[in-house]
């Protein structure tokens, strides 16, 4: 999806500024990728909930927010205040999320694994609905940042940059702090804590960067929240590119949460390996992001998705072949393959989602972003769901000490949720690719500036 560059007509943005923004991402990353990797570990390994159960105190969550995110752009659409119509989000988001998220992995010593699946489930809900509250906003404001559509890919870079450094700390750094203070709950509880503060200061670095930032806000789109849900779905542009990134983020969620049983079952390794296979994972992707703004300047957006996915479903395959005498080589070549496909995902779609922000009719860029953020979490709610119901149905055993084997049939399984199953989804989506198209401009429509 190549979009001819428009003519800027706002300022370039400083380099504080975007660092500023991008920090809020930060947080989102971590928020999107620690759950997805030690929240189902850590039902069945320690709670000792069975996989299945597990599997739905991860993705009802998530399930909720695809009605919570929609409605969230809608009354960010329509807020109007001193500071604009998206960041007092981000503020109330923050001081939310952050607090919830302490008490998502601080789970009091329940009687029955049933106590401890409610706990978690209604905590989780409470921490994805503060999560929605922040992130729609600030996901809709690149859209607005920018009338250029090179520099929109500029300040999604920024943005996507600190989410694969979010990604690293929350799927990297958060088990190693799990290891480092013993494992167990006094681990988890610990990991909360740390991971939690940082959340709460990178959101709200993000509050206070953007409060000189002019944004070019359009007036609320006509029509109730029904009619603007019913005119963002119509869009066949952003129907064709939301199935291809479900599909995508639904293989890399299983594969993510997969990932802390292949180390420990399938490897013979803990916590400790899953954050430095995952390191080697997000930190490839971080350090490839600029390569991929520059492929898409060059070759455009969508020849170079493709490029992505075919070296993500590639060494999704290779991965299958791992077993115990495997060299830790051999396992993070194939890692680093997997991140370089993964750095591109966390840039290119994103900047193919402004374009069709930008020429969708103006006054519902929160809706249409609070379908795409529900979109992306349901992909990684589904994700620990499929892991779920694979061991479960495979025979795995839950456990609440590292005493307990494995039969060979969950071994199997959890190769299967690794590798296999993300790599046809990967595939899959390289197809429904093919369906994306260039956005044809909107009328025109009068925007408003608003200063922050």
């Amino acid at each position: 999806m190549t979009v001819s560059p428009r003519a800027p007509s706002s300022p370039r943005l400083s380099r504080p500024t975007l660092l500023g923004f991008g920090f809020g991402s930060l947080a989102t990353g971590i928020f999107s990728t620690t759950p997805g990797v030690l929240l189902l570990y850590f039902l069945t390994d320690t709670l000792a909930v069975p996989a299945a159960l597990a599997g739905l105190a991860v993705f009802l969550p998530k399930a909720w927010d695809v009605i919570a995110d929609p409605l969230m752009g809608y009354f960010s659409d329509r807020t109007r205040s001193r500071f604009g119509r998206r960041r007092p989000y981000l503020l109330i988001g923050a001081l939310a999320m952050s607090v919830t998220y302490v008490f998502l992995f601080t789970v009091p010593a329940f009687e029955s694994p049933l106590e401890s699946f409610w706990y978690v489930m209604i905590l989780f809900t409470l921490s994805a609905t503060a999560y929605t509250v922040f992130a729609i906003p600030y996901v809709a404001m690149p859209a607005e940042m920018s009338e250029d559509s090179n520099e929109r890919v500029r300040i999604v870079s920024y943005r996507m940059t600190f989410a694969m450094a979010g990604a690293i700390v929350g799927s990297a750094f958060a088990p190693w702090l799990v290891f480092a203070f013993g494992g167990g709950r006094h681990g988890y509880a610990c990991m909360s804590l740390i991971v939690g503060a940082v959340c709460a200061a990178a959101m709200l670095a993000a509050f206070f960067a953007t409060r000189g930032v002019q944004l070019n806000e359009s007036p609320s789109a006509p029509g109730g929240l029904v009619q603007q849900l019913l005119d963002t779905l119509r869009n066949s542009h952003f129907r064709a590119l939301a199935l291809v990134y479900l599909v995508q983020i639904l293989g890399i969620g299983t594969l993510v949460a997969a990932a802390p049983y292949f180390a420990a079952h399938v490897l013979g390794a803990g916590e400790a390996l899953v954050g430095a296979m995952l390191l080697v994972m997000m930190g490839t992707a971080t350090l490839s992001i600029p390569l991929w703004n520059t492929l898409a300047v060059r070759w455009g957006k969508k020849p170079s998705y493709y490029l992505a996915i075919m070296l993500l479903a590639s060494s999704m395959i290779g991965l299958a072949w791992l077993g115990p005498a495997t060299s830790h080589l051999a396992l993070y070549v194939l890692l680093g393959i997997t991140g370089l496909g993964f750095g591109a995902q966390q840039v290119l779609p994103f900047a193919m989602l402004t374009d069709i922000i930008h020429h969708d009719v103006a006054g519902r860029e929160g809706v249409t972003t609070g379908f795409w953020v529900a979109n992306e979490k349901l992909g990684l709610a589904l994700g620990p769901l499929v892991a779920g119901l694979i061991l479960q149905l495979c025979g795995f055993r839950e456990r609440p000490s590292s005493t307990i084997l494995q039969p060979a049939n969950a071994i199997f399984g959890i190769r299967v949720a690794f590798s296999l199953i993300p790599a046809l989804l990967l595939m899959t989506s390289a197809l429904l690719l093919t369906r994306c198209r260039n956005p044809q401009p909107a009328p025109p429509v009068a925007r408003k500036q608003a200063g922050m």
